[in-house]
Parts: structure tokens; sequence; C-alpha cells
């Protein structure tokens, strides 16, 4: 498929609308996992055609697509970075069984946000993709404290850049049967510290 014809910029256009491939795939038959891995070996001089769209790193899902039962027990690793705080910014997140196999990760730039911007997003897509999993117990795991003390109760939510943000996730996490959010050390949580980083680093040409 030639980079300008009009398919491939439409495939572009429904990636960063959708920005979840499998998701992507599911609800559009004509799609397919060869044809999102070939764009995204070309998805740099695509990025200068579509402007200002962001940049998307493609979901990496570890388990065969066999229809295999998706495990209902979830360990997600979360982290959101900012370089400049604000400046630019990007979140990933790390997806685990029980047995902490890894099963998913993702990143992705954000533009320019704070940390703590940055680690909300990080969070309402956690949380998101624990939906999609359809998990009924998750466990998420995050080196932001104040994230941690918020959702918990322990500290109110006052920032005005953070309230819309706290309001969408709590409204996510009810659609979760069971869930615990925990701090962790930052050298605990190197898994998704990296992938944010790399949402990051991918906003350069």
């Amino acid at each position: 498929m030639d980079k300008n014809s009009p398919q491939h910029l439409s495939l572009a256009k429904l990636i960063y609308q959708y920005l979840d491939t499998e998701r992507l795939i599911r609800e559009n038959p004509l799609v397919t996992g060869e044809m999102i891995d070939g764009f995204f070996k070309k998805i740099v001089p695509l990025k200068k055609e579509m402007g200002d769209a962001p940049v998307v790193h493609p979901p990496r899902n570890i388990q065969a697509h066999d229809g295999a039962k998706k495990p209902n027990e979830l360990i997600i690793h979360t982290d959101g970075a900012s370089r400049g705080n604000p400046g630019k910014a990007g979140i990933g997140v790390a997806i685990f069984d029980k047995g902490h196999k890894l099963i998913e990760e993702v990143c992705r730039f954000i533009g320019n946000a704070t940390n703590n911007v940055a680690e909300y997003k990080a969070m309402i897509l956690a949380t998101q993709k624990a939906i999609d999993h359809n998990a009924k117990n998750v466990l998420f795991k995050t080196d932001s404290e104040l994230l941690v003390r918020q959702l918990t109760g322990v500290y109110r939510v006052k920032n005005e850049n953070i309230l819309p943000l706290y309001a969408e996730l709590t409204a996510l996490l009810r659609k979760i049967p069971a869930w615990k959010i925990q701090h962790v050390y930052r050298e605990e949580n190197t898994c998704a510290d990296a992938l944010a980083n790399r949402g990051i680093d991918e906003s350069t040409p």
C-alpha cells in the first residue's frame, strides 16, 4: 500500500483516533495486524504529513491471539513522565497476570503536561486497559504517592487541572468489580517508567 494513498492515510487517522490497535482491529474488520505492523514502520514520514497528531507506540500484546481466556486477575504498573514539569510528557502501562507474566505494554506521548497530569492520564489508560481485558480483580502499582492518596481519600483533589481527570478515572474504576492501588518506589516501577519515557522519546522524528 502506497504511504500517500487515501487508504493508507485513512488507516493512519484510524490509529490516531483509537490509540488502541486491538480495538481498531476488533471494530474495523478490514484492518489486520500485518497492516498495522507495516504502518508503524512508516510512522515517522506520515507524522510529518499529518501535522501535530499524537505519536502512539503500538500496544505490544504478549499473549497469542488464539482465543484463549484472558486472566481475570491483573497487576498493572503505571507511570507518567514530564520533562520540564510542565513539558513534554509521556505515559506508560505494563500489564501482568497474577503470576507477573507480561501480557501487554503500552506507551503514548500526551503533549505538554505536568507530572501529576501525566500520572493521572497513565492511570486512566491503565483502567481502560483493565476494562478491555474484562478483569475482575486488579492491583494497580504506581510510584505517584499523590495519586494513591487522592484515590484512597487521604488527600482531597483541589487542582483544577486534576479534577476532571479524577472524575473520569473514578468513573472508570467503578466498572471494575474489585481493585486496589499500591504505592511502590521508582525502582519497583521501572517497567512503566521506561515506557513513559519511551513515549516522550518517540515524539521526536
